[in-house]
């Protein structure tokens, strides 16, 4: 039987007054460097350092943008497509700077290159099948929320909850990689969109609020050699020591405390507690196969399979926020996709709202101000949407 572990991530992010309730009580950090690679990471320790908060920067009253490019790469592309790149993204920093309160800046990484040669494999031009890009959380901070239940945060959250003690940052906060074989629309154009190019300032600010925080940690990370075996838990924290697999829990997102089930408005919380009643922290096995094989063996492996139809029911899980709102998070699409399931809104239910921008196809031959002024908007980024990046915190 042949097992693997996949680590499936997805692109996110976000920010405003944010109340504390997370404490950085761990110095262990994840770093991500490729967009595209769902498995270029590694674990790495990041001892906590002590700030002095009086040398945090302070919002101006002008709109200082507090998301800004600290990485370039611009190739196969003419300098005219560069600086139409680069202008995107400011006007989307712009965008997001004007939204939502960001206390410290949020560095980005920009790399728009050609995907057919660098990644042939997400490139079937002749299958219709190409990668437009996406953007993730170039580290991510396990933090001990309220709840006394570790989850991972963006670093570039972190940094707006100024801790007077936290993990060390990094340089880069998100980083970002988009397709430059893909027939862009940007808004500084001024002809029309085509019926088949995509807005790449609607995909940009798309995949920054991904960067941002708006992504889940369920996934079908365990896999056996039975396709049909499809087991949908939260991510597996296992590292290799001394040629074993050390098991340190099933770890949610930030944004998977937000989640509930819609038949019975429990917390998607609750179902992570009941997997990790499958070994304790610090559980030793011979290998990651071992270690699958043992949870194939459980209990457990029956919550993984009944999650697995939940996430593929239409509206079964929603993001609540707060009391008075409720997003329906998209759980249609069959199989589980990661990268897709519970990441994203539900199409049908927010495609022609105010709150379309999260959901999980973008709109091709449409601009990003067609598609407020039709669904009678006043920006990009929608009440509900704009709820949820709030309460990440």
């Amino acid at each position: 039987m042949s097992t693997t572990i996949k680590s499936k991530n997805i692109f996110i992010f976000f920010f405003l007054i944010i109340t504390l309730f997370c404490v950085p009580i761990f110095s262990h950090c994840e770093d991500y460097f490729d967009v595209l690679d769902d498995n270029a990471k590694r674990s790495v320790a990041c001892p906590l350092i002590k700030d002095d908060l009086s040398r945090f920067s302070k919002r101006d009253d002008d709109d200082e943008l507090k998301i800004k490019i600290s990485k370039f790469n611009c190739d196969n592309a003419t300098e005219e497509t560069c600086k139409n790149v680069r202008k995107t993204f400011d006007d989307a920093a712009r965008i997001i700077s004007t939204t939502f309160i960001l206390k410290n800046t949020i560095n980005l990484d920009v790399n728009f290159t050609n995907f057919c040669i660098s990644k042939p494999s997400l490139c079937d031009v002749k299958g219709g099948r190409v990668i437009i890009g996406g953007a993730r959380s170039a580290r991510n901070m396990l933090l001990l929320d309220e709840d006394d239940v570790t989850r991972f945060y963006p670093q570039s959250l972190v940094k707006q909850f100024e801790f007077k003690t936290h993990p060390e940052f990094i340089s880069i906060d998100i980083i970002s990689s988009f397709n430059s074989i893909v027939d862009w629309y940007f808004p500084s154009q001024k002809a029309p969109i085509r019926p088949k190019q995509r807005d790449m300032l609607y995909v940009v600010l798309h995949e920054l609020m991904h960067g941002m925080g708006f992504f889940t940690f369920w996934g079908d990370f365990l896999v056996s050699d039975d396709p049909n075996d499809v087991l949908i838990t939260t991510r597996p924290d296992i590292t290799s020591v001394e040629n074993q697999t050390v098991f340190n829990g099933f770890k949610e997102a930030a944004f998977d405390r937000l989640l509930i089930f819609n038949r019975d408005q429990t917390r998607l919380t609750k179902v992570s507690d009941k997997l990790n009643k499958f070994a304790k922290a610090g559980t030793k096995f011979k290998s990651d196969v071992d270690f699958i094989r043992k949870f194939l063996d459980s209990k457990q492996v029956n919550v993984a399979r009944e999650m697995t139809k939940v996430t593929t029911t239409p509206e079964s899980i929603s993001s609540i926020p707060n009391s008075s709102e409720k997003v329906i998070l998209e759980t249609s699409i069959k199989p589980f996709q990661a990268g897709a399931s519970i990441t994203h809104v539900d199409e049908k239910t927010l495609l022609n709202t105010t709150d379309f921008l999260m959901t999980f196809i973008p709109v091709p031959g449409k601009t990003l101000k067609e598609l407020i002024t039709q669904v009678g908007g006043k920006g990009p980024i929608g009440p509900k949407l704009k709820c949820i990046m709030e309460n990440l915190g």
